[in-house]
């Protein structure tokens, strides 16, 4: 029962991988077609061979002589020719496959981010985009159209066996079956250290990348010995694995090359004993031999790869995992203009939790944001005010409640609309390893040189960007590691104020800037806010003397709202915070 739920799995699976075929069906006839041809010319090789060899034994070959020269000249070329076809064939339709799977796991990503990185480290997901991915070209490239080629090719060969001597076919075929098992019988040991095997792979490459990633406080805190340590833990665990893994391998491999040689001995004394009796003629002796040889061929081809169905049947698991996960925002909304729409934010009531099985990490959250006003949540650090941002951005849904802009809910308007009518810059500041002038126009794409350097101006950044060595052209370098800090952040205010939207977000936007720039941005950003709905994340003094309301949020709860001066008047959760971040 185990053994049929297993098998029942693995072909569910591969039916799944068979659908992504379908539009490369022509491609893959013609790779199934060309390495059939393949296999019988290489056997008709082989075959016109040992029967010249059979004729010369018989004194008989002088008279067909040159003939078969011409034919197994002819043959030869062919069977080059198709080689190269098949692999021609098979690898275009393999590797546009591919292609098309590494988009449709981005988009398939882009539609359950972030919800994913909760489950899922971004070490493992690069593995499932990159490496997983890759192991599926062992199916489409190897595994279907040689499928097909393992039963027509033995199929062919059989029958023709078979005319020699019905005995001889039979045999064969008893031992092709044999071989057939071998990975049948294993098949649930296979997925088990198949999957083992791409999950400790996928822990060995999330360490590494989170070990690049961190180097710098690796370093800082003289960590590496440490690091090493985890590293060396994690690929130990690897090894073992993938040494499990390869003595299954060699298990398999041996039983393979044990039937296989059994079938050549059993084939050459019946062929023997068939010639000795008088029912198989002299010269078509080594041929049977010959034709036994090559019928394992294309069938010890798929034995192979089926050896490694345990891997492909593991990776295409991680993948579907991502391309079939249900996303926590579904994009039902409707598209609305910009202009359609007041742009005023408003909380209703909203809770939230990250997981059911944790608390609401907002509860109950109300307050609203005029047009033209800036209001900005302040709290201590797990307060919900980045969750705030979070839900009016959409990048999770709320439980309960409502999030509004322009008194429509914003789940009625399609992702696209919502993501046209707000500007974030966000405390963690990501730039692309492209040029500074590209990083700013992310904001918007179609916009010219000369707006992009006026939205940089503003933005207080033109004059550093101008001392780079190419100026606008100068690359970031991954994740902006060629900037400072501050630098980076200005380019974010510069791809903000591009972008022109009417609700502009904030997350501590002048964090990592020194007072005398702070001042300057602050200024800017003053200019900015007019006529336009800003929402700020604010840890800074000025940051918070700047906002034409606070809301103050603890616990995920609003326990306070009003100007500075108002609650500072109050003996509340704001004076206490105030106090104790700034105290006089």
């Amino acid at each position: 029962m185990n053994r049929l739920k297993t098998e029942s799995g693995r072909m569910s699976r591969f039916i799944k991988l068979f659908k992504y075929l379908k539009p490369y069906r022509r491609g893959m006839a013609l790779a199934v077609g060309s390495g059939v041809l393949n296999h019988l010319l290489a056997i008709s090789l082989s075959v016109v061979c040992a029967y010249m060899v059979g004729l010369v034994a018989k004194g008989a070959f002088h008279t067909v002589g040159a003939t078969f020269f011409a034919v197994l000249g002819a043959i030869a070329v062919l069977r080059a020719g198709m080689y190269y076809a098949e692999m021609w064939f098979a690898h275009e339709v393999a590797y546009r496959i591919l292609a098309d799977f590494r988009i449709l796991l981005y988009r398939a990503v882009e539609r359950v981010a972030p919800a994913i990185l909760l489950n899922m480290r971004s070490g493992q997901l690069a593995s499932t985009l990159m490496s997983d991915v890759e192991v599926l070209e062992w199916f489409f490239a190897h595994t279907f159209g040689t499928m097909l080629v393992a039963f027509i090719v033995p199929a062919i060969v059989l029958a023709f066996l078979g005319i020699l001597n019905w005995a001889l076919a039979a045999l064969l075929l008893l031992f092709i079956l044999l071989v057939a098992l071998v990975p049948f019988w294993m098949r649930k040991k296979a997925d088990i250290q198949g999957r083992d095997v791409r999950e400790k792979l996928a822990d060995a490459n999330a360490g590494t990348v989170e070990g690049i990633q961190g180097l710098r406080e690796i370093l800082a805190m003289n960590y590496r010995g440490g690091y090493l340590k985890k590293m060396g833990q994690a690929m130990g665990l690897l090894g073992e694995s993938q040494v499990a893994y390869g003595r299954r391998l060699g298990l398999e491999g041996a039983l393979l090359n044990a039937f296989t040689g059994f079938a050549m001995v059993a084939v050459m004394a019946a062929s023997a004993f068939l010639t000795l009796k008088g029912e198989l003629g002299f010269e078509w002796f080594t041929v049977s031999v010959i034709l036994a040889v090559y019928t394992f061929a294309p069938v010890l081809e798929i034995c192979s790869i089926a050896r490694n169905f345990g891997l492909i049947a593991a990776a295409s698991d991680r993948v579907f995992q991502v391309l079939e996960g249900k996303a926590l925002v579904e994009d039902n909304g409707k598209s609305v203009p910009a202009k359609a729409l007041e742009p005023a934010v408003e909380f209703c009531s909203v809770s939230f939790s990250y997981r059911e099985d944790l608390a609401n990490a907002v509860d109950k959250v109300s307050f609203a944001v005029k047009p033209g006003e800036t209001v900005a949540l302040v709290g201590h650090s797990g307060a919900g005010k980045t969750t705030c941002i979070n839900l009016l951005l959409r990048f999770w849904d709320v439980k309960e409640g409502q999030v509004k802009i322009g008194s429509r809910d914003i789940r009625d308007m399609s992702l696209d609309s919502l993501r046209d009518m707000t500007s974030a810059v966000l405390q963690d500041v990501y730039l692309f390893n492209t040029s500074v002038r590209e990083n700013i126009r992310l904001g918007s794409p179609e916009a010219s040189d000369e707006e992009v350097e006026k939205a940089a101006k503003a933005a207080l950044a033109h004059e550093f960007i101008a001392g780079l060595p190419e100026g606008y052209d100068t690359m970031t370098g991954e994740r902006g590691v060629q900037l400072s800090g501050g630098q980076r952040q200005r380019i974010a205010i510069a791809r903000a104020l591009l972008k022109n939207s009417p609700v502009l977000i904030l997350d501590e936007a002048v964090s990592n800037l020194d007072s005398e720039n702070e001042n300057d941005i602050q200024k800017a950003l003053q200019r900015l806010r007019k006529g336009r709905t800003t929402l700020v994340i604010a840890h800074r003094l000025s940051t918070i003397l700047s906002a034409d309301r606070l809301v103050v949020l603890s616990n995920g709860r609003v326990v306070q709202t009003g100007r500075h001066d108002e609650l500072m008047a109050e003996d509340g959760a704001y004076k206490e915070l105030i106090s104790s971040q700034f105290p006089s």
